[in-house]
C-alpha cells in the first residue's frame, strides 16, 4: 500500500510539473509583437520563418491558450535573434509545433 501512495504522489507531481511553463521571454524579445494570423504587414520586411516547439504532450496537460502562449514566447525569442520585431503564426499547432513568419516592421 505504501508503494501505491508514493506512485500516486509522483504521478501527481509529474502532471503538475508538465503543466507549468518553462518558457521565458528573452530581454531582447520584450518589444517583439505577435500579430494574429492573416494580419496586414504594411511597410514590414519579411525575414523568414521560424519553427518552434514545446513538448508534444504538453498540450495534453495544459490549455490550448497556455500552449499558444508558450509557442508565441519562443517565436518572439527567435524573431529577436533574427533581427525581427513582429511574428505571426502561419500554421496550426501540431504535436506541440508551430511555424511563424518573422518580420521587421517600422516602430510606431
Amino acid at each position: 500500500m505504501k508503494k501505491n501512495g508514493i506512485n500516486i504522489i509522483l504521478g501527481a507531481f509529474a502532471v503538475t510539473l508538465t503543466a507549468c511553463s518553462f518558457v521565458s521571454l528573452n530581454p531582447q524579445a520584450e518589444s517583439t509583437t505577435v500579430l494574429p494570423k492573416g494580419s496586414s504587414y504594411t511597410n514590414c520586411k519579411y525575414l523568414g520563418n521560424t519553427n518552434v516547439s514545446i513538448w508534444s504532450k504538453a498540450t495534453t496537460f495544459q490549455s490550448q491558450e497556455k500552449a499558444e502562449s508558450q509557442l508565441d514566447t519562443l517565436a518572439r525569442n527567435e524573431a529577436a535573434s533574427m533581427g525581427g520585431n513582429t511574428v505571426t503564426p502561419t500554421s496550426e499547432i501540431v504535436n506541440g509545433q508551430r511555424t511563424y513568419g518573422v518580420y521587421n516592421c517600422p516602430v510606431k
